[in-house]
């Protein structure tokens, strides 16, 4: 028996671990987190986390005031913010002051990591 690999397979995934280590380790090296969070559906307040996080259907809610410096692509979260993290990817990232909080869906289990700044 002859089992053939696609090459695109090797390098989709090479890509793809590139991409995510790039991206936990350029602005927060530290691979393990500082904080880890699962969450349920019920709104919940988090330690070391802003705002109020829970998960309907795989979609993330937060709910942040602009005085939770809680940024998503670059602006403010004011309000309730949906995020739908794709499962088995890389995780969304937000920011909270000079601190990554990454957001995160593995099959049925939704997580947040708090990840460490260089300094």
């Amino acid at each position: 028996m002859t089992i053939a690999i696609h090459p695109s397979v090797d390098t989709d995934w090479a890509h793809w671990h590139r991409r995510y280590s790039t991206r936990l380790h350029s602005a927060h090296r530290e691979l393990v987190p500082l904080a880890q969070h699962s969450l349920g559906e019920s709104p919940a307040q988090l330690p070391g986390v802003p705002g109020t996080w829970w998960v309907v259907d795989g979609r993330v809610f937060v709910a942040a005031k602009p005085g939770d410096r809680l940024d998503h692509n670059g602006a403010r979260i004011a309000g309730i913010e949906i995020l739908d993290p794709a499962n088995g990817t890389p995780g969304l990232l937000l920011r909270h002051d000079n601190h990554a909080i990454e957001v995160l869906r593995q099959g049925e289990r939704t997580t947040i990591r708090v990840h460490a700044p260089i300094d």
